[in-house]
């Protein structure tokens, strides 16, 4: 009867086990590093009127593209012309990771819209 219920505790708690990591495996989202060339791209976009929007496509092996446009009319616009910039910079520059919106204005949205994308 003891070894029985050892068995039992131990396939309890393995299934309990199990379903924390699925659990927890099925919410993680990778979120990539901002590179350090990109970085000084950010300071200079910082400075920048408002109605921007800065996008940021990171390679698992570290190549990266980025592109962003200021001073728009509309924020909406800004955003249009950073897709055309980016997908024009991943192009030229053989980067196939996805483009996501890193900064609205001086917000940081980074990890939002990845894990928004990816829900």
């Amino acid at each position: 009867m003891e070894a029985g219920m050892k068995l039992l505790a131990k396939v309890f708690c393995s299934a309990a086990l199990i379903a924390i990591v699925a659990g927890c495996a099925s919410n993680t989202v990778y979120i990539p590093k901002v590179p350090v060339d990109a970085q000084q791209a950010l300071l200079d976009y910082e400075m920048m009127p408002n109605n921007k929007v800065f996008i940021l496509a990171v390679d698992p092996g570290g190549d990266f593209a980025y592109a962003y446009e200021s001073g728009s009319a509309t924020l909406k616009e800004a955003a249009k012309i950073a897709v055309e910039k980016i997908d024009a910079q991943r192009e030229a520059n053989g980067v196939v990771g996805t483009p996501y919106i890193y900064a609205l204005n001086n917000k940081v949205v980074w990890e939002d819209s990845i894990r928004a994308a990816n829900k």
